[in-house]
């Protein structure tokens, strides 16, 4: 019997949620099948068969997440597979490994389940009475002696969360971003500067969102100190010639930060048809993991939804988003006329460990600048 491991997807991951089995115990497979879909981060990764062979057991169902380095499935080698050396039919996957020496099968081996529950002060009885509700004991409040978690502390617990509802754990695209901003909450010096760019003079069916891209090129030519990776390891930051930009697109499956790779080579005509089929693969979940990495600064246009002004959140390890609001009118004293004008409110958010105030005052200018010049 052999175990197939899950292994580095690729991207430096340590996890993956199962999507989909395309077998079951009992069948039969053959090198380079398609043989399960999991979801990293970002992407959907189809994982194929490295040998030929019949499955035993699968070790995951639809939803499970499975860690690097965790039995993924057992199966058992064909003839033709178990009397050739393992080494000379080397897969060009990065997923999964075969051990040179075929493992017995024991019990799966038990995915980390994330609680916290060293320090904790209950008796087994209690621990137990947690288990049965699916309780964490570090939410419960100890109300016994030392700090000590009682069974009255639990049935408390119980009976808020019938009240609140069923825990609803997140997956997929909505798990990857809830570490990543944790990550970001919790390394990132965060500064939001709030300004306005007159444009009226827009004509009509102006295309915002080009517009916007075009305006960020240019205030990152004026000011490159925000187009730039910050290395908290080394202290150090990397400013970038090109403007890789990660474009904020939601979806019913979750925040996607697609990019566009060296952005201001593009006319407005070729952006918009970049990102119309860049949203066409995000909604067919067939985006690669290549395009959703390695961008150099943010774009978010949240205003498309609602909302004037933000506080986005800089993603390490690029250095500044930009978020565009809602446009609204407002009354302007123009040569002593008050004129009603259509205002586009901005919201830069950087990371101050990489650039200083001015720096961003400059690249807001800048931007803003771009967006009242007049162009066709």
């Amino acid at each position: 019997m052999t175990i197939f491991k899950l292994s580095d997807l690729g991207e430096g991951l340590v996890e993956a949620e199962i999507v989909e089995w395309f077998i079951k115990a009992g069948d039969s497979v053959v090198t380079d099948q398609v043989i399960v879909a999991m979801e990293t981060a970002k992407a959907i990764v189809e994982i194929p068969s490295p040998h030929t062979g019949t499955i035993h057991q699968l070790f995951g169902q639809q939803g499970d997440i499975i860690h690097t380095g965790d039995p993924l499935l057992a199966f058992k080698l064909s003839a033709a597979a178990t009397t050739s050396p393992i080494g000379s039919t080397e897969s060009t996957s990065v997923v999964g490994e075969i051990p040179s020496n075929q493992q017995a099968l024991t019990e799966p081996a038990q995915a980390s389940s994330g609680r916290h529950h060293i320090g904790v002060k209950a008796t087994p009885a209690v621990r137990a009475l947690a288990r049965r509700y699916d309780i964490e004991l570090s939410v419960v409040t100890p109300s016994g002696p030392d700090g000590t978690i009682k069974t009255s502390d639990i049935e408390r617990v119980v009976k808020i969360y019938a009240d609140v509802g069923k825990l609803q754990p997140l997956t997929g695209v909505r798990r990857a971003m809830a570490k990543s901003m944790a990550q970001a909450h919790a390394e990132v010096v965060a500064v939001t500067v709030i300004d306005d760019a007159d444009i009226n003079h827009w004509p009509t069916g102006t295309d915002i969102t080009v517009r916007l891209i075009g305006a960020i090129v240019c205030a990152c030519k004026q000011e490159p100190s925000l187009n730039a990776w910050y290395d908290s390891h080394s202290i150090g930051r990397r400013l970038l010639d090109k403007v890789h930009l990660g474009l904020a697109v939601e979806t019913k499956d979750g925040l996607f930060v697609p990019v566009i790779k060296n952005v201001g080579q593009y006319q407005q005509e070729q952006l918009r048809a970049k990102i119309v089929a860049i949203k066409d693969l995000l909604l067919q979940r067939k985006i690669s993991a290549e395009q959703l990495r390695g961008n150099s600064i943010t774009l978010s246009n949240f205003g498309s939804i609602g909302g004037k002004y933000a506080n986005p959140i800089v993603v390490p390890p690029t250095v500044a988003i930009i978020g565009a609001g809602r446009r609204y009118t407002k009354l302007i004293l123009k040569h002593g006329v008050v004129e009603e004008h259509q205002i586009l409110p901005l919201s830069l958010s950087f990371d101050h460990r990489a650039a200083t105030g001015a720096e961003a005052a400059n690249f807001m200018r800048a931007l803003i600048a771009d967006l009242q010049s007049s162009k066709d």
